[in-house]
């Protein structure tokens, strides 16, 4: 019997992720809220959510997240020359 919807490699990968869970690693901190993580094991790359709940990382999520990066670090660079104490 042949199941169609899972490949061979699929299989061979993320079967240890299937009985015990992922173990995610923090790859990116994109700001105090949002952060992505990819698994040690199956290479899946997953990001957190508004709940804190981990999704799995699309392309548009991962568009999301770099606009939210650069966000922030435009708005840490403007604090930090509009904010300065003067001398």
């Amino acid at each position: 019997m042949k199941l169609n919807y899972l490949t061979q490699g699929m299989v061979k990968k993320s079967y240890f992720c299937t009985l015990l869970g992922h173990r995610f690693v923090e790859t990116k901190k994109v700001n105090a809220h949002f952060s992505e993580f990819e698994c040690t094991v199956c290479k899946m790359q997953a990001t957190n959510d508004i709940r804190n709940n981990k999704i799995a990382l699309t392309s548009e999520l991962k568009d999301i997240n770099e606009t939210l990066f650069y966000i922030n670090l435009k708005k840490q660079f403007v604090s930090r020359f509009y904010f300065r104490k003067k001398e």
